[in-house]
Parts: C-alpha cells; sequence; structure tokens
C-alpha cells in the first residue's frame, strides 16, 4: 500500500486513511488497490472499519478524474471499490473531517455509519457539469437515502451543510472538529464491543432487505444461530451481574 492509503488495525478496530491532501484526497488507480490490498488484510477479529483521511479542506474528492479522463482509471473500477465496502460483513464508519465531493459522496453513503464535523460542506456535482452520475452509484444514493434526498444532491446538484446532512440522515453524527477523532473512536470502540454474530447477521439480513432480495430462509437460520450462541448467554450473564460482556463470535 501506498503512502496515500494508510492502514492499521488493533483491538478489533481497523483503520483505513486517505493521504492525499494535496490532491484533495482523490483516489486514483494506486489509492483504489491500496483501499482493496487493506479490505484483502483484514483480520479476522477486526469488528469494525474506520474510513477517514489524514487532512486537508477535501476529505475525498471520489475518483481522480485526471486518470479517468487519461484513460487511466474507469468508473467501474471505483465501483467495485465502493461495492466491496458497502457489502463488508463488519460495521464501517466513515469520518469525514473535510468536505466531500463526487464519488466521495457515495464512498461515504457506503459506510454504515458516518460522523462529520460540523463546518464541512457536501456536493455532487455531476448535473452542473453536465454529466449523469454512474447508475449503480445512483441506485445506492436511493436505496440508502431515499428518492428525495437522491434528487436533492444529484438532480439539483445542492451543496449541504452539515446540519442539513444530519437533518437528511446522510450524517447519523455531527460534532465540532476538534472533538471529531475521539467521538469517532468512542463510536468505533462501541461498535466493536457489541456481539459480533448478532451485528453480522443483522447487517447482513439489512443489506438483503435493502437490495430487495430478503432470503426468509437464511434469516431465520442467522437468527437461530444467535439465539443458540454462547454470545447470547454472555449477553444475558452480563445484563444480570452488571458488567461489560466478553463476546467471542460463538
Amino acid at each position: 500500500m501506498g503512502s496515500t492509503v494508510l492502514f492499521e488495525q488493533s483491538d478489533g478496530v481497523a483503520h483505513i486513511s486517505f493521504n492525499r491532501g494535496d490532491r484533495h484526497n482523490a483516489l486514483g488507480k494506486d489509492e483504489l488497490t491500496g483501499i482493496e490490498n487493506a479490505l484483502a488484510s483484514l483480520n479476522q477479529d477486526t469488528r469494525v472499519l474506520v474510513i477517514g483521511s489524514e487532512g486537508g479542506r477535501t476529505f475525498c474528492a471520489g475518483a481522480d478524474l485526471s486518470q479517468i479522463t487519461s484513460g487511466e482509471l474507469t468508473g467501474d473500477r471505483f465501483q467495485a471499490v465502493t461495492n466491496q465496502i458497502a457489502n463488508l460483513p463488519i460495521p464501517t464508519l466513515c469520518v469525514i473531517n473535510g468536505n466531500v465531493f463526487g464519488g466521495g459522496v457515495e464512498l461515504a453513503i457506503s459506510c454504515d455509519f458516518r460522523i462529520g464535523a460540523e463546518d464541512i460542506m457536501m456536493r455532487i456535482p455531476a448535473a452542473a457539469i453536465g454529466l449523469c452520475y454512474p447508475i449503480d452509484g445512483i441506485e445506492r444514493l436511493v436505496s440508502r437515502l431515499g428518492v428525495g434526498t437522491a434528487k436533492r444532491l444529484l438532480v439539483a446538484a445542492e451543496e449541504l451543510t452539515a446540519s442539513d446532512m444530519k437533518a437528511l440522515g446522510i450524517l447519523n453524527w455531527i460534532l465540532p472538529p476538534s472533538a471529531l477523532v475521539e467521538g469517532a473512536m468512542d463510536v468505533a470502540r462501541q461498535l466493536a464491543g457489541l456481539a459480533p454474530l448478532s451485528v453480522r447477521s443483522m447487517l447482513k439480513v439489512i443489506s438483503q432487505i435493502e437490495r430487495r432480495e430478503l432470503d426468509r430462509v437464511e434469516a431465520a437460520q442467522l437468527s437461530e444461530m444467535c439465539a443458540n450462541s454462547i454470545d447470547l448467554q454472555e449477553g444475558l450473564a452480563a445484563q444480570r451481574e452488571r458488567r461489560k460482556p466478553e463476546f467471542k463470535g460463538h
């Protein structure tokens, strides 16, 4: 992985961070490869993935347009990476510490949760420059944000503040910039401390419902697996004993 994509994992929490502030953290072919390598390197005991950036005014500007123009990069390549993020079996948290544009919005929406600084803004300028946003990206924005919000972002090319994003459900939490990193870690630690079987099962069922492909037989099997798990017994015991549960994922 190059220095433009940083990766680390410990104590059940993995971090992918974009480090290309001079290019507005645009993702070129090397950065996309770095993200793919990081996803392939996730430990089995990793329970949450945090995606953020190392700084700069922009969290992520999406795909590197100069490489798309030159033919080095295709929109399908970028889409494949956002699909991988969206389909991960563990919770993903996007930490948006700067403005977010274009494909960077889709990348953030590909995550399960989003926390942002209160001074950021978001915009997808496709309609303002004459582009039709990639179809898979439109589908994800509509399925996760709803038709009305997707139209505001895509058709109206509206610029949204952090408060707008919170009101529309794009951001789950907003914090002052100085409190963002610690706030994000609090959320990540909370997610990492939950029962892995339960979290993975519900993520899978939610994903199927989102795609309108719910397999009720599989969903029932996942529910039964959780009901018969050692983790459930641990969770109930921890409640009785008023202590923090120690889930093992089985």
